[in-house]
């Protein structure tokens, strides 16, 4: 007997939470916490090079170069499976901490085209949002993504455009806010799911921050001393000699 059965979507409910990727730090989060990036691909690279150097070398169809050839494909399965066991391990981490996640809407084919390619591919940003996006639905946890524009310049406590070149790693405000530039876009990430929220119909009893008053509407409070934490999270390292 086959049947057909309907899942629901999760609906917004708990602990609001919003994530802001970027290669500085794989992910900060709206309450403090900055995760570093692992690099898979960079890390392997001159091993990577060094075979395939010594494949160049060898007569293509013979033992050897099958040989080689084997020991390539290994090799990037393992920078591929290394990716996305970190990005599963990540993403439950996250799930963990809230009963919704807010991301940004990127635009991920004009960031791999960029001068950070290399290292934006070796992120795997698309693929790790997938994966949250899955995790969060399996563990009842609510997942939407927001509009990107802006939010690395907007002040997430009185809402000023707070212009910044690249090279200005912290957030301060004429207002007095000052944090990590990549935790304050994560606040303005989270504000902007939960206004989405209200804008739908659908009431969410949170502040910004996760700080100062809750009840009766969403509040655009928070704190103005804003601590950051940085993690190494599980950064697999290559044991396996070629």
């Amino acid at each position: 007997m086959q049947c057909d059965l309907y899942v629901p979507d999760v609906p917004p409910h708990g602990e609001p939470l919003g994530i802001d990727v970027g290669l500085l730090s794989f992910v900060a989060t709206s309450s403090g916490e900055l995760i570093e990036r692992p690099r898979f691909f960079v890390d392997t690279q001159s091993q990577l090079k060094l075979l395939q150097r010594r494949l160049k070398r060898k007569k293509k169809g013979s033992k050897n170069w099958s040989l080689l050839n084997q020991k390539i494909a290994l090799l990037h399965e393992h920078i591929s499976n290394s990716r996305k066991d970190w990005h599963f391990k990540l993403s439950h981490h996250l799930a963990n901490q809230a009963g919704m996640i807010f991301a940004e809407d990127l635009n991920l084919k004009a960031m791999s085209r960029g001068m950070l390619s290399k290292h934006t591919l070796d992120a795997g940003f698309g693929q790790f949002l997938n994966i949250l996006s899955w995790v969060c639905w399996k563990r009842d946890v609510y997942f939407a993504k927001v509009d990107c524009n802006g939010t690395s310049q907007t002040c997430p406590l009185c809402d000023t455009h707070t212009p910044k070149d690249l090279s200005v790693r912290v957030h301060d405000c004429v207002c007095g806010y000052k944090t990590d530039r990549d935790v304050a876009a994560a606040q303005v990430v989270k504000k902007r799911g939960l206004l989405s929220l209200n804008a739908d119909g659908q009431a969410v009893f949170q502040n910004v921050c996760g700080d100062g008053l809750t009840g009766i509407e969403i509040s655009t409070q928070v704190s103005l001393k804003q601590k950051t934490q940085t993690v190494k999270f599980g950064i697999p390292r290559l044991t396996s000699k070629m």
